[in-house]
């Protein structure tokens, strides 16, 4: 999955501890609308509030003046200070990562300790093979286990005590 610096570097890729991640080939079309789905859901309710939803491509550097980045699928940033022209300088309130079959372990591992660590307060990962999210909320340093939701479940989101999402909607094409 990642590749070492000196090999090739792909048109799309993250950098994280030194290591190139490819982030090639492009995702999936039902992972194109559950991201579109999302996105909508957030864009929606963050309309006219003080936090903004970016879609991937979009840059997170988690580090200022760290040369290292991720391209999470959607990024929810409410510290409007830490929106540049590059992206998201910090750690975002919000980040949601899509499953495809190059990325799973990526997402679950590297990335979920990279996230808990950052300072992230809240990291989902959406399964669209299994139709679940993994809801994890990182805060006060205590880590716990994630809430699972499934396609039949509405899911509450933790960032914002009003929101709630219904899961057979964002994984229903019909």
């Amino acid at each position: 999955m990642g590749l070492m610096l000196g090999n090739p570097i792909p048109e799309r890729y993250e950098l994280i501890d030194g290591v190139i991640y490819d982030m090639t080939p492009s995702p999936t079309s039902t992972h194109q609308r559950i991201s579109g789905h999302f996105h909508a859901v957030f864009w929606w309710y963050l309309k006219g509030k003080s936090c903004e939803v970016f879609s991937a491509p979009f840059d997170v550097y988690l580090k200022d003046g760290v040369d290292e980045w991720v391209i999470p699928d959607l990024t929810v940033i409410c510290d409007k200070s830490k929106i540049q022209e590059k992206g998201c300088v910090g750690a975002p309130d919000l980040v949601v990562e899509i499953l495809s079959k190059t990325t799973a372990v990526k997402d679950r591992k590297v990335k979920l300790k990279l996230y808990r660590t950052a300072g992230v307060k809240e990291y989902w990962i959406v399964d669209p093979y299994g139709e679940t999210v993994e809801v994890y909320k990182f805060g006060d340093g205590v880590d716990s286990l994630p809430d699972v939701y499934g396609v039949g479940d509405v899911m509450n989101v933790g960032l914002f005590a009003d929101l709630q999402i219904t899961l057979s909607e964002v994984f229903t094409f019909a």
